[in-house]
């Protein structure tokens, strides 16, 4: 093989090594910012939780009161 062939070659290497290092490197703080984002996720689900609790609870009241308060009966006046 020439030399001028081995000096590309040897110039691919190096810019090759360079950019998998540039990508380890993205991956590494992608990887960062996706446990930050599924860690927000389980917060906002958990605060959804918490507020549809309550909605569904206030429901439930509401229901067994306007039930208490209906009768099928019929009274004499």
């Amino acid at each position: 093989m020439s030399d001028k062939l081995l000096k590309e070659l040897r110039e691919q290497i190096e810019e090759t090594e360079e950019n998998l290092k540039r990508v380890q490197e993205n991956n590494v703080k992608l990887q960062d910012e996706l446990e930050s984002l599924w860690s927000m996720m389980d917060e906002l689900k958990e605060a959804d939780i918490k507020n549809y609790t309550h909605l569904v609870k206030q429901l439930q009241d509401d229901l067994i009161n306007k039930s208490l308060m209906t009768t099928t009966k019929k009274a004499d006046c």
